[in-house]
């Protein structure tokens, strides 16, 4: 006597179709995630070359005479844009003068604790973009001196 089984083998295909989706969903989904996580490291990667960039220029401003840094008030924002080579004040509703794209740039002197001497002052360089619903950034600070005693 011969059995068939005919209705199993129709089971059998309905849970291999059912793992195949699974698996297929669960690799588009980590790829999605992965390629969004490529993306945020990249932004932020080009976001810290720009803030090392502007701490660079900072430093050139500050080597062409320690004149140019501002010592008042205590705290004072400025923008500075691609290629520029001079400080310009930020206007009250920010800093609209973009890097590259999306970029934009923040100089920030400030007083501290540390730097307390007319001769030294902390510098923020603050970069920005946008990225979904908010908004990321990097920051980078350093002291610059007047070395040379100007």
């Amino acid at each position: 006597m011969k059995r068939t089984l005919h209705g199993q083998s129709l089971v059998e295909i309905i849970v291999v179709i059912g793992v195949v989706i699974l698996l297929v969903t669960g690799l588009v989904s980590a790829t999605t995630a992965s390629l969004q996580f490529t993306q945020r490291s990249k932004k932020r990667a080009q976001g810290l070359s720009y803030a090392k960039e502007g701490l660079e220029i900072v430093r050139s401003i500050r080597d062409a005479g320690w004149a140019s840094i501002p010592l008042d008030p205590p705290t004072v924002q400025y923008c500075l844009g691609l290629g520029e080579t001079a400080l310009e004040e930020m206007a009250s509703s920010g800093c609209f003068i973009y890097v590259e794209k999306q970029f934009t740039r923040t100089v920030e002197f400030t007083n501290d604790a540390v730097c307390v001497l007319p001769s030294c002052r902390k510098v923020m360089m603050i970069v920005t973009w946008p990225e979904r619903d908010h908004v990321q950034s990097v920051t980078l600070s350093t002291y610059l001196t007047n070395w040379r005693g100007e």
